[in-house]
């Protein structure tokens, strides 16, 4: 009794504590519908075909997600979000926003309705909308319709007191002038109009502004004073800007406050950076620049990077870049410039990477430069180079020479510092012991796809002690297995420790018997002739492992198919033994059917009815005596049709009256016996036993004489039978041993 109490309040409470957890999955809503994490700080219900927020987020959250989702208006049940910093409302079709949008979301730092259908200003309430927001930092309006930042009224302008980043992408805004529409953001710090068709920039004022992009445009013309509006900007990316021309020397751009300006992919045809002493990165590739002057660049002293690649310069001046004392990247690469002065880098004291690829320069020259140390000329169609050419670089330690038409390397070629050669797919054939020997610090050489084909020597490389990679690869080595030589310089190539190419890309491209073998494999018998005598014996026994491997594999195939076919016969058998045991049941049913038809059936004779006593007197009488008229016609006849076991009652009567005498039944028998061609009748006695007596009395005759008898008793003649048991009865075959299916004596 008392644990069935136990076990009934035990399920209650826990009825009660299932109630409670519907209770509050429930309050909870938003989790079946959007996705939440863990400690449901994050809720994510983008691309859910929403028409408004759904009740029951966590006051925990901190990010909410409902892009992509078919809300109109924006929604008033996120006031009590008192933790949310990121709102994502992008992609819906919100074309208004309440000017209690915001209320009591003081935390909230990021704000995202790009990709709605807002198409003014007033339609977003900008005065007002903003304000509860006290810590927002990102304002994404993207891809929205505004048009314009031209002439904004008070009313439309955005306020702000922390709003820092502003981005109106895509939005067509076509110009900015008149009234500055930043005047109301006192702490903007970043303003992104990139991919609007905007023509012009006017009245861009703003204390705090650093960076600025206005890419993809089409500006074409900007005012040498417009940015000085912006005394604190830092970053400005122009890009993309097709039809943008920088302005002449005497009224070029200026801002004191620029470090980054990126004007790539413009129609600039002179750089004009004469305006930006404080630039620090400029890039200004894929221009149409053609040449460069004398000390264009004297004002910009602290210039480090500068990129003017991709232009159409073809030469420059030994002075042009006079005073870039902090220059230390310079990229000069895929241009026209068929000649540089020696001089030109001199005055560059912080020059380290210089790059001049794709250019027409023929030879390396006499460069010098106290500090560069890395030095990019491929595919320049170099054919020569200096045996000095490099000891006016006292700070090299890289230089790329690859994709050249360099045929040999000069001897005594020249430098302390010198570490990395790239020589790679030139037309040099051959080197000497001194070609590398006043390269002492040299550690990395690569010559891969030259038309090298004699083996090297060890011995070029000894003054090379910190040499630590070799890049031999594709070339056509000579393969002279018999040479001492090359047996030395691929050890020194590849063993270990002071391994520095790979055996794999040694490969000989002659003679005609070892094309396209490594070193190793064309040379490996010759150089351990004692591993050949081995491999003989190796290989004999190999063969015979392998013929008594497969006469193995052959008899286990043989004893797996003898197998089979033993089973695959005994399966055969047992399959024909299952058919013939159908067949012999199939064969004894039908016959047993058979069988019982045939007893089944009634004797067509006693569907006749017998003649009379007096009709029987007046037929015809037989030739012969026979027992019935089964017996008549031929023997085989006979034979085939059988012989009655029982006579008739009109046969008994019949010899009754002829014999005279009713006690005594003798029943005579003809029977054929060749004797002298002649037919001979013998009679046989034939004793009756009682049950064919019993039948005799009850035959369809013997009825029909009693009754007529009692019809005519003056002519009635009485006949008496009796039994004579004489003889023991012949016992019966029977079909059946069941009593109630029919015997033959029934018939």
């Amino acid at each position: 009794m008392i644990l069935s109490r136990i076990w009934s309040l035990l399920l209650l409470f826990l009825i009660t504590e299932a109630e409670i957890l519907d209770f509050d999955d429930h309050t909870n809503e938003a989790c079946y519908t959007c996705h939440c994490s863990s400690d449901l700080t994050s809720v994510d219900c983008s691309h859910r075909g929403l028409t408004n927020i759904p009740n029951g987020i966590s006051l925990k959250v901190t990010k909410l997600n409902v892009s992509n989702n078919d809300i109109s208006s924006f929604p008033n049940n996120l006031s009590n979000l008192y933790n949310l910093k990121s709102l994502d409302l992008s992609g819906n079709q919100l074309n208004s926003l309440p000017e209690n949008a915001l209320q009591n979301l003081t935390a909230l730092e990021v704000l995202n309705l790009s990709r709605n259908y807002f198409e003014s200003w007033l339609s977003i309430n900008p005065n007002e909308v903003l304000k509860p927001a006290t810590s927002l930092k990102i304002l994404d309006l993207s891809k929205n319709k505004f048009t314009t930042l031209a002439n904004l009224a008070n009313q439309e302008l955005l306020i702000s007191p922390s709003l820092e980043t502003l981005i109106l992408n895509s939005c067509e805004i076509n110009s900015i002038h008149g009234r500055s529409p930043l005047s109301g953001l006192i702490s903007i710090r970043v303003l992104k109009l990139n991919n609007n068709p905007l023509l012009r920039i006017q009245n861009l004022i703003s204390s705090t502004l650093k960076s600025l992009y206005v890419s993809n445009c089409q500006l074409s013309y900007i005012s040498h004073n417009e940015f000085a509006y912006l005394p604190s900007l830092v970053y400005l990316q122009m890009s993309y800007n097709y039809r943008l021309e920088l302005s002449s020397t005497t009224n070029a751009l200026f801002s004191n406050s620029l470090r980054f300006l990126d004007i790539s992919y413009c129609n600039i045809f002179r750089p004009n950076l004469y305006g930006f002493p404080n630039l620090r990165k400029a890039i200004i590739k894929n221009n149409m620049i053609r040449f460069l002057k004398s000390i264009e660049f004297i004002n910009n002293t602290k210039l480090e990077y500068l990129d003017l690649s991709y232009n159409n310069i073809g030469s420059f001046k030994s002075d042009t870049f006079r005073g870039l004392s902090m220059l230390r990247y310079l990229d000069l690469s895929w241009n026209e410039i068929a000649q540089i002065p020696e001089e030109s880098f001199i005055e560059t004291p912080s020059l380290t990477q210089l790059k001049l690829a794709r250019n027409y320069l023929n030879r390396v020259g006499h460069l010098k430069s106290t500090s560069l140390s890395i030095l990019d000329m491929s595919s320049c169609e170099i054919s020569t180079i200096g045996k000095d050419s490099l000891e006016g670089l006292p700070s090299l330690i890289d230089i790329d020479l690859s994709h050249n038409l360099l045929s040999y390397i000069p001897d005594s070629i020249s430098s302390n510092t010198l570490k990395y050669l790239n020589l790679n797919y030139n037309r040099i054939s051959s080197i000497s012991n001194v070609t590398f020997f006043m390269l002492p610090r040299l550690s990395g050489l690569s010559v891969i796809g030259n038309r090298f084909t004699n083996i090297w020597s060890k011995t070029y490389f000894n003054s090379n002690l910190y040499l630590e990679r070799l890049d031999l690869s594709d070339n056509m080595w000579r393969c002279d297995c018999i040479d001492d030589n090359m047996y030395d310089f691929y050890e020194f190539v590849t063993l270990e420790p002071n391994k520095k190419e790979e055996s794999f890309n040694l490969v000989c491209n002659s003679p005609m018997n070892v094309i396209g073998q490594t070193w190793l494999e064309a040379c490996y018998f010759h150089w351990n002739p004692t591993e050949k005598a081995r491999n003989v014996d190796n290989l004999i026994w190999f063969l015979i492992v392998m013929i008594v491997g497969l006469a193995l594999c052959i008899l286990l195939v043989n004893t797996i198919r003898r197998s089979m076919k033993r089973r695959l016969g005994a399966i055969q058998a047992e399959r024909e033994r299952q058919v013939e045991e159908a067949r012999d049941r199939l064969r004894q049913l039908r016959i047993r059917a058979e069988q019982e038809a045939l007893c089944n059936t009634p004797d067509p004779r006693d569907l006749i009815a017998p003649p009379s006593y007096d009709e029987a007197l007046s037929m015809p009488k037989l030739n012969a005596s026979c027992h019935s008229l089964n017996e008549t016609g031929t023997g085989k006849t006979k034979r085939r049709r059988g012989r009655r076991k029982t006579k008739s009652s009109g046969d008994l009567l019949e010899e009754t009256e002829r014999n005279g005498d009713a006690r005594v039944f003798d029943d005579i028998e003809l029977t054929e016996t060749p004797n002298d061609n002649s037919r001979q009748r013998r009679r046989r006695n034939r004793r009756y036993g009682s049950h064919e007596i019993n039948e005799l009395e009850q035959s369809p005759g013997a009825r029909r004489r009693r009754m007529s008898e009692y019809n005519t008793l003056d002519d009635s003649v009485t006949v008496e039978i009796e039994t004579e048991l004489e003889r023991p009865l012949r016992p019966r075959n029977r079909r059946y041993s069941d009593e109630n299916q029919p015997r033959e004596s029934d018939f």
